[in-house]
């Protein structure tokens, strides 16, 4: 299994990954890639990234881990939480304002 996992690790945001792993997917010519992170930020992330895929006709397959919310809960890291929910919130802002700014 380990021979086809990708970690793209150079990006410090979603799109950025995006971008980089579609490169990596096209250098092994994949017709379909696994999307792995938390289920918090799985919808998003899987927004961006198909944005980038689909159109080279390469199928996105969301697959989101739970836990990180019921982690933070139990261990009442509440603060966490707010910050958790703050930077997904205002990264979905930041997605919908750049296609509100590049629509015609």
């Amino acid at each position: 299994l380990e021979a086809c996992l990708i970690l793209e690790e150079a990006s410090l945001n979603t799109a950025t990954s995006a971008r980089h792993t579609l490169a990596l997917a096209q250098a092994r010519r994949s017709r379909a890639v696994g999307l792995v992170t938390d289920a918090v930020h799985i919808h998003r992330a899987r927004f961006l990234f198909q944005r980038q895929f689909s159109p080279r006709g390469i199928r996105v397959q969301p697959l989101a881990v739970r836990g990180l919310v019921r982690h933070y809960w139990r261990r009442r890291r509440y603060l966490g939480l707010g910050k958790i929910a703050l930077r997904e919130g205002g990264a979905w802002l930041k997605v919908l304002g750049w296609l509100a700014l590049r629509r015609p």
